[in-house]
């Protein structure tokens, strides 16, 4: 089913013009709906006219994952028949809870914040953040950050009391600010009508140390034919001047495993430009981590009077279909899985 504008044609000094009417009106042809774009998408039936459906003149609904879309048909009733009107009303139902979201990723590090993001759930309306204070004795306990609508937050602070005990209503709601130098767990889990889904696997970032400059930012990786490119932004905090960069690459290891932490890692490039290009015989030894897509693993961390600061993890996603060259899928390749770690 498709929608297009009627127009009036109107006789004016010995010639026609079509004016535009603000309602729609039915055709037979036949469109496909563009998930990605959100717009419809002509279908040619060339020579296969008898094969495929007729369109619809009334209400239509389909199934997309565990969305029922619902999409506005003819009125029906006012007008003759060769002149109803069509909607373009497209309204969804939920049927199930959110699936369990990707691990959130970082942006920046500061000594008292940590900005996240994360990769939007398509049936989610919103989020839930918890925190987590690894040198907490109460190690087990999550705390409630926020409830956010979009998907990314500047972390400053989290509530005092555990998620898993009771509010007091009646009671305002303390809040802890976020320390330098500690490292946090975070974990999400997506929220719609049906309720709330599972929660992420958790990922842990530190804050900046005072003194020592913030992590790089802004990571970018294109591929060339001679390897990949990185390029990345000074961090936002110096804390003097930086008289150099350094890029490590995760490599094969028959004793590593899938995490993070126990990764090997080669020194790629030092030196005091924000780029650099990775060689296309360093990447045939890199690992390629599994865990949620395909990808190459960088660290990149900058360097100042006191020392290195925290490093820019970055997962540089892979084409499954093409992996031996090293291509990247998506735009968020240049940022998934960001996160800060201190190098030593």
């Amino acid at each position: 089913k498709q929608w297009y504008q009627r127009r009036v044609r109107e006789k004016s000094k010995n010639k026609t013009v079509f004016l535009p009417e603000k309602e729609y009106k039915c055709t037979n042809s036949t469109a496909c709906f563009n998930m990605d774009t959100i717009t419809w998408e002509p279908v040619y039936t060339e020579g296969f006219e008898d094969a495929l459906p007729r369109s619809r003149a009334g209400h239509a609904s389909a199934v997309v994952n565990s969305r029922l879309y619902i999409i506005s048909g003819r009125d029906g009733y006012h007008r003759a028949y060769n002149n109803q009107t069509c909607f373009k009303d497209m309204w969804f139902l939920e049927t199930d809870k959110p699936p369990i979201p990707n691990r959130v990723q970082l942006i920046r590090a500061s000594t008292s914040t940590l900005e996240i993001c994360w990769i939007p759930v398509v049936t989610a309306d919103a989020y839930l953040l918890q925190i987590q204070r690894l040198d907490n004795s109460d190690v087990n306990e999550w705390y409630d950050v926020a409830v956010v609508k979009g998907n990314s937050l500047v972390v400053s602070h989290h509530h005092s009391k555990p998620s898993s005990e009771e509010v007091d209503e009646n009671k305002p709601i303390e809040r802890l600010e976020l320390s330098p130098g500690t490292t946090y767990r975070f974990r999400i889990a997506a929220i719609n009508a049906c309720g709330r889904g599972e929660f992420s696997e958790p990922a842990a970032f530190k804050t900046c140390v005072p003194g020592f400059p913030g992590a790089p930012s802004s990571i970018r990786i294109s591929k060339g034919n001679d390897g990949a490119h990185l390029a990345w932004d000074p961090p936002a905090n110096s804390n003097g001047n930086i008289s150099e960069y350094s890029v490590y690459l995760a490599i094969k290891n028959s004793q590593s495993t899938e995490s993070p932490s126990s990764l090997a890692f080669v020194l790629v490039y030092r030196g005091d430009s924000p780029s650099c290009t990775v060689k296309t015989t360093s990447l045939q030894n890199a690992h390629v981590d599994q865990t949620n897509k395909p990808a190459i693993i960088f660290r990149i961390a900058a360097k100042n009077e006191k020392g290195y600061g925290p490093a820019t993890q970055v997962r540089w996603l892979q084409d499954t279909k093409t992996s031996s060259n090293k291509r990247p899928v998506d735009k968020m390749s240049e940022m998934a899985d960001q996160r800060r770690l201190f190098l030593t």
